[in-house]
């Protein structure tokens, strides 16, 4: 998802040349639409997945290849949820709320 901000005020526009206080007033106006946008996308993109996962009892493993067992895949995958609950982007409950 690319984020596109907007254009700040130009300080050689020529509404701004002969009044510092517009300018102002132009870059704080610019500066609250920014935080706005930033805290909205921020929120939408740090939404956990809403799917609850479960992991049992596993041996911690963080590297599989091509020849590795069942076991093994299955290890490594319950270490990629773990570290995925951990860090918060993957809920362990049906529900959560966003705070």
């Amino acid at each position: 998802m690319r984020s596109a901000l907007p254009q700040p005020p130009n300080p050689d526009d020529i509404s701004y040349r002969a009044d510092a206080r517009k300018f102002a007033r132009a870059q704080y106006e610019w500066m609250c639409r920014v935080k706005g946008y930033l805290e909205d996308t921020a929120r939408r993109i740090d939404r956990p997945i809403a799917q609850q996962f479960v992991v049992g009892s596993f041996t911690t493993n963080t590297a599989i290849s091509g020849t590795d067992t069942l076991g093994d895949v299955a290890d490594c995958l319950a270490s990629l949820i773990t570290a995925m609950i951990s860090k918060g982007l993957i809920s362990q409950t049906v529900s959560r709320t966003n705070g």
